[in-house]
């Protein structure tokens, strides 16, 4: 080992030791939880950890949270302190309208005695969702995280090189205006990339930044990465490549992931999470999504609410194992995955996804109940010279928006097939409306939204 490697793998450590110091003063020290999940070593101990914990919290539940004290009361889920689990799937589906609507029956009543804090969803298709989780729900999907690097991806998760191209208004404007922040970031090795700002300028200076890093682990969402990408090619700019790259908190299409791929020159593995409740799933080398059952309850429903078979496509059901301040159990997060294999030929014991296929509100939604999915809309997009960049919002069963921001002239012919497309899927009495504009706003999360059906809210 040449010297300044040498002392770099010396500052690194001591990092780590200052880290690990930090974390056990504030509670937030998640040793005990990841080797509690690097204990299960078999189906039968995974199984078990996971009916321990689901019991704990739906016994904790009834006790302590009024909704579901009376939910669990009318369907005989408890009974004395004992938890039937072959009733759980007579637990009525959590909506977002539902938390609104029954918000403080549903916090803990014990909440005060933890180290709590508030959360709050995006709101990309409506209002925000405010919610309540604490340090124990943190530790463990920290600790979830840790093993998703560690031992799926192999990536030193706390040492190793890290850039985030983010777009939380949480994360970017609040987390790093202090000083506290920074020296957080700098024991983390960790550099954030404002996913807010995507100009020329800034993506420029965003490759300077990769490249003068060269960080081990990149991590972003699906569209900016997909930008970055898009923009360095066009620019003939190379970029590091790193040992991973995940793309996150959008879904990634074929086309995203090979450009992606291309550009980077390296694998780019898909992690599935959202803020009511992070980390429920992570792609291993053989393409497939480990179901995280160390944290989660996760079910793929069908839209009557049974489960679907491998392969088969339905809405994500999920119930947190451990946030006790305000308990999500069977809540609909708004995405739909296609279920995958109980084993992958990766070796690892946990349940599979095959796929993401969007947020519910990326798919149509047809008159008599029929879904049509965004990529079948989206697609049609594809190597369009005179389309920068577009946006797909349904405002009704036979109304559709397109927004452009173009490059060039517009080709008609190309303009005329895309509205047939449309029309084939959705009804030839559908309305397509052609909106030039010069920008396509992101989200309040700076997510950039390719499709948009309003009909979901």
């Amino acid at each position: 080992m040449n010297p300044v490697q040498k002392r770099e793998d010396g500052v690194k450590m001591i990092k780590n030791h200052i880290l690990n110091l930090i974390l056990r003063i504030n509670g937030k020290n998640f040793e005990k939880e990841y080797f509690e999940i690097k204990s299960i070593n078999s189906k039968e101990a995974l199984l078990e950890f996971h009916q321990k914990h689901l019991k704990k919290l739906l016994l904790h539940a009834y006790n302590n949270v009024p909704y579901y004290h009376y939910v669990f009361k009318e369907i005989g889920l408890i009974n004395n302190n004992n938890v039937d689990l072959s009733k759980f799937n007579k637990i009525p589906i959590l909506t977002k309208e539902i938390i609104r609507k029954h918000y403080h029956e549903l916090i803990s009543k014990d909440y005060t005695k933890r180290n709590w804090y508030y959360n709050s969803s995006g709101g990309s298709t409506g209002e925000p969702l405010r919610f309540i989780q604490d340090n124990f729900y943190l530790r463990w999907d920290s600790a979830v995280k840790y093993y998703y690097n560690e031992d799926i991806l192999g990536i030193d998760e706390v040492r190793g090189k890290k850039i985030f191209l983010w777009g939380s208004e949480r994360d970017i404007f609040r987390g790093s205006m202090g000083l506290k922040s920074k020296i957080d970031r700098w024991l983390r090795n960790t550099v954030f990339l404002n996913s807010f700002r995507m100009t020329e300028d800034d993506m420029k200076k965003y490759i300077k930044i990769i490249n003068s890093y060269k960080p081990e682990f990149i991590e972003g969402y699906a569209g900016s990465l997909y930008e970055l990408c898009r923009y360095a090619e066009r620019g003939k700019l190379k970029i590091y490549t790193p040992r991973v790259v995940v793309s996150t908190a959008e879904t990634l299409s074929n086309e995203m992931r090979e450009k992606i791929e291309d550009v980077f020159r390296t694998k780019v593995y898909d992690l599935y999470g959202s803020r009511e409740v992070v980390n429920l799933a992570g792609e291993c080398k053989e393409g497939l999504m480990h179901i995280f059952l160390f944290g989660n309850c996760v079910e793929i429903l069908n839209t009557d609410n049974k489960a679907v078979k491998e392969g088969e496509e339905g809405k994500v059901i999920v119930t947190d194992l451990h946030n006790y301040s305000m308990p999500f159990i069977r809540y609909e997060i708004g995405d739909m995955a296609v279920f995958g294999t109980e084993k992958c030929k990766c070796g690892n014991i946990l349940p599979t996804l095959k796929n993401i296929t969007g947020r519910i509100t990326d798919h149509f939604v047809k008159e008599d109940g029929a879904i049509i999915s965004g990529s079948a809309l989206t697609i049609t997009f594809n190597l369009k010279d005179w389309v920068k960049k577009f946006q797909i919002i349904q405002k009704d069963y036979k109304k559709v928006e397109i927004l452009i921001v173009r490059k060039g002239k517009v080709n008609e012919f190309e303009k005329r097939e895309i509205e047939d497309k449309i029309k084939f899927l959705l009804g030839q009495d559908c309305e397509v409306i052609w909106s030039f504009v010069d920008i396509i706003p992101k989200t309040p999360q700076g997510k950039y939204l390719y499709i948009k059906s309003l009909l979901w809210r």
